[in-house]
């Protein structure tokens, strides 16, 4: 079956960057200080978030629309998009966060980084799965060397940081090189028209996929605004593995899932139901028996005063209902129609300003402390996740899609 052929070559390559960057982390946990620790989370949090809005979703639409129509040059558009998004998107990143006069490092990390991830795109329509992993990847692979080899012989301060994400980003952009090249052989230029429409299409992706990423992050991004970077590095240490190890399998399922369902690939739904399922139960039923262990080994018991068993199995259920959640945003994407994204972009608005409003409301009149806020991100997850199976079933998406 193709489907796992391409998930494994993308867990795979997934997997060992994965690796490289939990170790990264764990390692930054152990030398730098929570503030230093909390700004970096705050980076690899923003990073992501950032090129998503910078693209504006035309990485999932340029899929959508090429899945079925045949290349054209694109990239005339592409640059100059990314380039004033870029510009923008640091402007406002850099009024909410104090970055030090960092911005212009910031500015070119949002352009290098969205350009990596549109190309990831251009391979995945290639079914190139393994190496558009890596080129989305490979950052974090760049920078655990990176980090090892600085930290042999310097400190590492908040400068560092920034410039390591910079190195390590600018490695797996060398792809676009390699796009270039192939789009001098297209003698299609696109229409300024059908660009709007991968534009406006795109848009709607961008929305849908922008808005979930801020319910993925909501704790994250709450945390250090309110409480500082200090009671953020200790959040990030507490659910660093748990979520990170549900995120990995997830995302590389999820990577091959919306190309292919894009492209009305055929996929066996029962076996790719009873994997999943499987997966699950087996991560979480290892992460609560032997969590705590692993936690306290791995960071050399630096959160372990702030860890209690209520709080890991949170954070666990978060994680799985994640990678739950994961599924069905790539289900829906991948097989609905405009009118169906946009419904479940309006599930996704009211998840989000409940869950907001919910946390500001509690913050600032009970005033608790930042880890009391965990009970409140995992009913937010079992709202969402209950909501969105409902909607696949009422909308028929994946019944009408064997029909086909």
């Amino acid at each position: 079956m193709k489907l796992f052929d391409y998930v494994s070559r993308t867990f795979l390559v997934m997997a060992f960057a994965m690796l490289c960057s939990f170790i990264a982390t764990l390692k930054l946990g152990e030398i730098l200080t929570m503030e230093n620790f909390g700004f970096f989370n705050l980076l690899k949090r923003i990073f992501p978030m950032g090129a998503a809005i910078i693209l504006l979703g035309i990485d999932k639409s340029y899929i959508k629309y090429f899945s079925n129509t045949d290349k054209m040059k694109i990239f005339h558009f592409v640059l100059p998009m990314i380039l004033f998004n870029s510009m923008i998107l640091t402007l406002i990143i850099g009024f909410l966060y104090d970055f030090n006069g960092y911005d212009l490092s910031i500015f070119i990390c949002f352009v290098v980084f969205s350009f990596t991830l549109f190309l990831t795109s251009y391979a995945r329509l290639k079914d190139e799965y393994a190496t558009a992993q890596f080129i989305q990847a490979g950052h974090k692979i760049i920078f655990f060397i990176s980090i090892l080899g600085i930290i042999t012989y310097y400190d590492i301060n908040s400068v560092e940081i920034i410039n390591i994400f910079l190195l390590a980003f600018l490695i797996p952009c060398l792809y676009l090189f390699k796009y270039l090249y192939d789009e001098s052989h297209i003698n299609i230029y696109i229409p300024a028209k059908e660009f709007k429409k991968i534009v406006s299409f795109g848009f709607l992706f961008f929305l849908v996929n922008i808005l979930n990423l801020m319910i993925v992050n909501m704790e994250g991004l709450f945390i250090p605004y309110f409480y500082g970077q200090e009671a953020n590095g200790i959040y990030s240490g507490l659910s660093f593995i748990y979520i990170t190890v549900f995120v990995m399998i997830g995302t590389s399922i999820g990577y091959v899932l919306f190309p292919m369902l894009s492209k009305k690939e055929e996929i066996n739904f029962k076996s790719l139901l009873f994997y999943t399922s499987f997966t699950v139960f087996i991560i979480s039923f290892v992460f609560i028996l032997f969590g705590d262990l692993i936690n306290s080994i791995a960071f050399k018991g630096k959160f372990d005063f702030y860890r209690t068993f209520k709080i890991d199995l949170m954070i666990i259920l978060i994680g799985a209902l994640q990678f739950i959640n994961g599924l069905f945003h790539w289900f829906i994407l991948g097989l609905g129609s405009k009118k169906n994204i946009i419904e479940y972009l309006k599930i996704i608005i009211l998840t989000l300003i409940t869950y907001f409003l919910s946390i500001l409301f509690i913050t600032t009149f009970f005033n608790p402390g930042f880890l009391n806020i965990i009970p409140i991100v995992l009913v937010a997850w079992i709202v969402k996740v209950s909501i969105t199976l409902y909607f696949i079933f009422k909308t028929n998406i994946i019944s009408n899609y064997l029909k086909c």
